[in-house]
């Protein structure tokens, strides 16, 4: 399996606890995606679909869902589905469900 994963030499010397995003830039086949928020502490991931309907990706292979998500707002929203896309991080590939 490939991780990502960084080491504390890697990281700002700084604050050692701190809650700033994580954010890195990724590439889908020839769509580049910057600003990918990396969040391990979630239960699902979530790609907003104005962001996939620009990546070069047959919408068909959208499996169904019937699993609910609760928003920042504390609303329930209906997961619109779940695809496996392959996604660049620097060298490695990594298969990834949204």
């Amino acid at each position: 399996m490939n991780y990502l994963y960084f080491t504390k030499d890697k990281l700002d010397t700084g604050e050692t606890d701190h809650n700033k995003p994580l954010y890195i830039t990724i590439r889908c086949k020839d769509c580049t995606i910057g600003k990918v928020l990396v969040e391990n502490g979630l239960a699902i991931n979530v790609l907003p679909k104005h962001v996939l309907n620009e990546m070069p990706i047959d919408l068909t292979h959208i499996l169904p869902c019937t699993m609910m998500a609760r928003a920042c707002d504390g609303s329930l929203r209906k997961v619109v589905g779940i695809i496996k896309i392959e996604l660049c991080i620097g060298p490695q590939v990594f298969l990834v469900c949204i």
